[in-house]
C-alpha cells in the first residue's frame, strides 16, 4: 500500500514537472523564434543563428506525451489495486511511443534549421566559414552580408559566445569605423584643399 502510495506521489509530481517543462519550453522557444526572425530582416552586415533552439518543438512533443503517461499511470494506480495485462500493455506501448517521439526531436530540428537557412539566403546572407567565427560553438552559425567580415580582427573580438546582442554591437562598431573612415576621407579632402590654395596662391605671387 505504501509503495502504491509513493507511485502515484510519483506519478503526480511527474505529471506537474512535465506541465512546468512544456511551459517553459513553449515560452523559451516563441522569445528565441522572435530573435531569430528579428535577427534575419535586421539588415545588420552579420547575425548569428542558434540551432539548438530547434530541439524545442520536439521535446514538448516528448515531454507532452510524458505528462499523458504519467496522467494514465496516476488513474491506473488509483483504480486497480492488482496489476493487470491491460496495463502493462499500455505501459510498453507508451515507452515505445515516447521512445519514437524522442527522435521526433532531432527531426523538427533538421526541418527547422532548414527553414531558417532558406530565410536567411533568400535576404542575401552567406555563412562564414566554419573555422572563422563561432568555431567553439557548434550549434551556433555565423551569417554574413560581406563574406570579409567572417576573418575580421574586430568583428572575431566580438563575436564569441553568440548571445543575441554580439551582431548589434557587430554593426555598432562597423557603424563607427565608417564614420571614422568618413571623418578620414573629409580631413583629406580639406588637407588637400588647403594645398591647392597655397600653391594657387603661390603662383599668384610669382605672375605679381
Amino acid at each position: 500500500m505504501q509503495q502504491r502510495t509513493k507511485a502515484i506521489l510519483s506519478g503526480i509530481g511527474l505529471a506537474i514537472f512535465s506541465i512546468l517543462m512544456i511551459g517553459l519550453m513553449l515560452w523559451l522557444f516563441s522569445l528565441q523564434l522572435e530573435s531569430q526572425l528579428e535577427a534575419i530582416y535586421s539588415g545588420r552586415q552579420l547575425i548569428v543563428i542558434s540551432g539548438s533552439d530547434a530541439y524545442a518543438p520536439g521535446i514538448v512533443v516528448f515531454l507532452v506525451l510524458m505528462l499523458l503517461f504519467s496522467i494514465r499511470s496516476t488513474f491506473y494506480l488509483i483504480r486497480s489495486k492488482q496489476p493487470s495485462v491491460k496495463g502493462q500493455r499500455f505501459v510498453k506501448a507508451f515507452s515505445t511511443a515516447m521512445l519514437v517521439s524522442f527522435a521526433f526531436v532531432f527531426i523538427f530540428k533538421y526541418l527547422i534549421n532548414s527553414y531558417f537557412e532558406s530565410k536567411i539566403v533568400d535576404v542575401g546572407y552567406q555563412p562564414c566559414p566554419a573555422t572563422t567565427l563561432m568555431f567553439t560553438r557548434v550549434t551556433y552559425s555565423a551569417w554574413t552580408l560581406n563574406p570579409a567580415l567572417c576573418f575580421d580582427a574586430d568583428v572575431k573580438r566580438i563575436v564569441q559566445r553568440g548571445v543575441w546582442d554580439e551582431s548589434k554591437q557587430v554593426e555598432q562598431m562597423l557603424q563607427q569605423r565608417e564614420r571614422q573612415q568618413e571623418a578620414r576621407r573629409q580631413f583629406l579632402l580639406q588637407e588637400e584643399k588647403i594645398k591647392q590654395q597655397r600653391a594657387q596662391r603661390a603662383a599668384e605671387a610669382e605672375q605679381n
